[in-house]
């Protein structure tokens, strides 16, 4: 058989590896330090991803990790903090919270 690959491949034995996945999320509230997300997947606690989100037309992006997961009927309730926080982004959401 001809192989039809452009480049090469090795095996690799016993090694793990993580694929990250979107989950979306109802963003419910916001602070300074963090979100109250609701998700439909189960999320565990130290869990970390990118949040993205519309504040009043302005493209708000900021790494998260999950601080609290609770069970509710309608899926469940994520605590997260900000892992950091640009002073630009910072502005954004404090002007979000002015108006």
């Amino acid at each position: 058989m001809e192989e039809r690959r452009k480049s090469p491949r090795r095996t690799v034995h016993g090694e793990i590896a993580t694929v990250p996945t979107m989950v979306n999320v109802q963003l419910l509230d916001v602070s300074l330090s963090g979100v109250l997300l609701q998700s439909d997947e189960p999320l565990e606690k130290g869990t970390e991803g990118s949040l993205s989100v519309d504040l009043d037309g302005s493209r708000f992006t900021a790494n998260v990790r999950v601080q609290r997961a609770a069970d509710s009927e309608v899926g469940q309730y994520l605590g997260a903090r900000f892992v950091a926080l640009s002073p630009a982004r910072r502005r954004l959401i404090e002007r979000f919270m002015a108006r």
